[in-house]
């Protein structure tokens, strides 16, 4: 798993719905332990976790950070 060096909010909260309780991933900590667990070796989820380590070095990436997580969450029926 990747520790995240410089813990950010996510530009918006996404919920997760993947068990009997939502998974709520409000910053790049929550994003990358819901990576650790979830996601899968596909190009999807390995996307979803170089954007998460990219935004821990560059603040300036956390809302394509969000926009990646959110697409990978949308496209494995995660998401709303």
């Amino acid at each position: 798993m990747y520790h995240v060096r410089n813990n950010r909010r996510l530009t918006r909260q996404l919920t997760a719905h993947v068990c009997a309780r939502p998974a709520i991933i409000v910053d790049l900590c929550d994003a990358a332990a819901f990576i650790d667990m979830y996601g899968g070796r596909t190009q999807l989820w390995v996307t979803a976790e170089t954007a998460v380590k990219c935004a821990d070095r560059n603040p300036r990436l956390i809302d394509q950070a969000t926009k990646t997580l959110e697409n990978a969450l949308r496209r494995e029926g995660m998401l709303d």
